[in-house]
């Protein structure tokens, strides 16, 4: 899985880093071809994830809010999953 990170600093927390590998090996087991955007903005985390065939858009899908339910982190999905190929969304920080 390819993993790209962008605007993020040089050191992050222990918290940050467990959860973000966490979220790269549910993903690996279900696309291990399928690369992931992280963008860290002022306010929020923006995922990016794009599959590396369109079959895996909905196991993805099911695994990334199970995983984020099993956690109680509220979601922000994007609604063009099917046109884009890919999915994103976005988790606000508080």
């Amino acid at each position: 899985m390819q993993v790209k990170r962008k605007h993020f600093p040089d050191v992050l927390s222990d918290n940050e880093e467990v959860f973000l590998s966490h979220l790269q090996g549910v993903l690996e087991s279900v696309d291990e071809l399928s690369c992931l955007q992280i963008t860290k903005l002022p306010n929020s985390y923006h995922f990016r994830i794009a599959p590396s065939i369109p079959l895996y858009n909905i196991p993805l899908l099911k695994e990334v809010l199970k995983f984020h339910n099993m956690y109680g982190i509220q979601l922000n999905l994007s609604k063009s999953i099917k046109s884009s190929g890919s999915l994103a969304f976005e988790i606000t920080l508080s």
